[in-house]
């Protein structure tokens, strides 16, 4: 007898039509309920989490397990890379300074804020308040392009917020491997964080290996981005030159990771150099090459988005936050003040010294605009397993799932009066 019972099924070829089924399912529901399909992916990922935790075990999802590596480097790259290249070199330009102090001094000061409030107030040990509020402090390039695309904005706030989610994962991946590091170092605190009391840092040293790994990660992009625009004079084919922009992307992720550097770096500095000249170059595109690479690109980022958000709702274990629900709000509401501690004290400062403007409306936004997802989940997820990461998953999963059911709507409808009459920014 054939054994066709969904675990069987989701270990073998049927993961790529069961994929395409929930996509497809996704698509239906979010027409009918009126809500953006990654957020019906969410929920049908969650639902099939809940099946199986309830002790129905057609629904296996172990047998489903996706590495948060690939997700790191293999799912968030091309989104990240796909939306740079939209970005008009220009408008990059006019927001770069706000964009780069947000994605490196805001993510520390939100690192900061994030790691105080929950050892003060929630109480949690010091290791696994900082710890938590690293992981935490990036915006998730996934959501926040996926929402900027949805919502109504001027181009500049939606160049801006694109931009710094692309470019802060480095920091924080850099503030939470050092946390561990640290962590490590001063004994067993992966078996028992109550035992650490305080955090030691270098901080020169730190600012150091975080300087090399952000500059050395836009230096291999950029060099990756460089020789295709000398290399893809030689070519004259749209097929031929759209595989030399996917060789741009994942060179840049692999070498820059191999060499310990930020391959989500890479991938951002090299597609919006690809995009700006290469892609729009005076001469080195054809624009039949350049629509049917724009389209190509724009169907990766839709699976890897769709990965992404599955990510999401498959990696949820609801039984287990239900367990921390205080903590989770509390949790939340100190990463809301995080965002708010690291966003107006910068903006307010460019605003003020700079040509780049941000009026009280745009703070608001890019204030509720800092959403989480699958770049935290994804690195709670490549900590081994102990105490330390117990504490931290349900947090994190939590706050994520908190950020999309909360800030998402609550920043639609603030939009919705701040912008009525704003183009749709994509």
């Amino acid at each position: 007898m054939v054994d066709i019972s969904i675990g069987s099924l989701l270990r073998t070829e049927w993961v790529i039509p069961i994929f395409l089924g929930m996509i497809f399912l996704a698509s239906l529901l979010a027409k009918k309920i009126r809500l953006p399909y990654t957020m019906v992916l969410v929920g049908i990922g969650i639902a099939v989490s809940l099946i199986h935790t309830s002790g129905f075990g057609i629904f296996d999802t172990s047998k489903f397990h996706v590495d948060p590596k690939l997700i790191l480097y293999f799912i968030v790259p091309p989104l990240i890379y796909e939306a740079m290249m939209k970005i008009d070199r220009e408008q990059f330009k006019a927001v770069r300074l706000s964009s780069l102090l947000l994605a490196t001094l805001g993510v520390v000061f939100a690192t900061l804020a994030g790691g105080f409030l929950l050892s003060y107030v929630a109480g949690l040990p010091t290791i696994v308040a900082f710890a938590f509020a690293a992981l935490i402090a990036p915006t998730d390039a996934a959501i926040v392009i996926q929402v900027f695309k949805q919502v109504k904005a001027p181009k500049a706030l939606t160049t801006l917020m694109e931009s710094e989610a692309s470019f802060n994962d480095a920091t924080g991946l850099v503030i939470f491997s050092s946390i561990i590091a640290i962590a490590a170092a001063q004994g067993s605190v992966l078996e028992s964080p109550e035992t650490i009391g305080q955090i030691h840092v270098n901080i020169l040293e730190q600012m150091g290996h975080f300087a090399l790994v952000f500059f050395g990660g836009i230096a291999v992009g950029l060099g990756f981005a460089l020789g295709a625009r000398f290399l893809i004079r030689l070519m004259d084919e749209p097929f031929s030159e759209t595989a030399l922009s996917v060789a741009v992307l994942f060179g840049s992720v692999v070498v820059a990771n191999a060499l310990q550097l930020s391959g989500l770096v890479a991938a951002a500095a090299a597609g919006l150099y690809f995009g700006s000249l290469v892609m729009k170059g005076k001469g080195i595109m054809s624009e039949k090459t350049q629509m049917y690479s724009s389209h190509f690109w724009e169907l990766i980022a839709f699976f890897a988005n769709s990965v992404a958000f599955l990510y999401l709702g498959l990696s949820m274990d609801m039984q287990n936050m239900g367990k921390n629900l205080p903590l989770i709000a509390m949790a939340f509401g100190a990463v809301l003040a995080a965002r708010a501690v690291s966003t107006y004290p910068i903006l307010a400062a460019t605003h003020r010294f700079t040509h780049e403007k941000w009026p009280n409306a745009w703070r608001h936004v890019i204030m509720l605009g800092g959403m989480r997802g699958a770049l935290s989940v994804a690195l709670v997820a490549t900590l081994p397993e102990s105490n330390f990461k117990d504490i931290l998953e349900p947090i994190t999963f939590g706050v994520v799932l908190s950020s999309l059911i909360v800030q998402y709507p609550v920043l639609s409808r603030y939009m919705k009066k701040a912008f009525p009459e704003t183009p749709n920014a994509s």
